[in-house]
This record gives structure tokens, sequence and C-alpha cells, in this order.
């Protein structure tokens, strides 16, 4: 039994090199352009993913009400690769 134990917590899966939570609220949005909202993680190794949830969802509407954002993104890093990041900001309005 104490061996099923420790393979089963070496099968475990191992928690993701970068990890990122956001969760935003906004009393009132206006949406003034359609396009596209993109949020993207990439990683050199398993496991990377986003998982994004907003509501209300606009439906052709360009004001809302209450919207909340929530945001989980996980990534990971092959041991040994080096890491450039890089930031894109838009400007506020």
């Amino acid at each position: 039994m104490f061996t099923f134990l420790i393979l089963l917590q070496a099968t475990a899966a191992q928690a993701p090199d970068i990890e990122l939570n956001l969760s935003l609220r906004a009393r009132s949005v206006r949406i003034e352009q359609k396009g596209e909202a993109r949020l993207e993680v990439r990683g050199e190794g398993p496991g990377n993913r986003v998982d994004v949830k907003v509501e209300p969802k606009a439906e052709g509407r360009t004001e809302l009400r209450n919207v909340t954002v929530d945001v989980h993104a996980e990534a990971s890093i092959q041991e040994g690769v080096k890491i450039d990041a890089e930031a894109e900001t838009g400007t506020p309005q």
C-alpha cells in the first residue's frame, strides 16, 4: 500500500510555473468599437491554459451594468528555457 501512495503522488499534476488569477468588477462598461478582446498565455511545457468568464454577455449591447470578469491562466516552462517577457498596454480611456 505504501508503494501505491508513492506512485500516486508521483503521477499527480504539477503546479504551473506561472499562474495568473484576476477578478475584475465594473459598475458600468461602454463598448465603443466592435472587436475582439484576447488574452494569450504561451509556455514551453505542458499545461498551458486560459479560462475566462464574463458576465453579463454583451450580445449586441453597447452599455453593460455590473460587469464581472474572472480570468485564470497557467503556463509551464521547461527547465533550462530562457525567459523573455514583453508587455503591451493600450491607452487608458
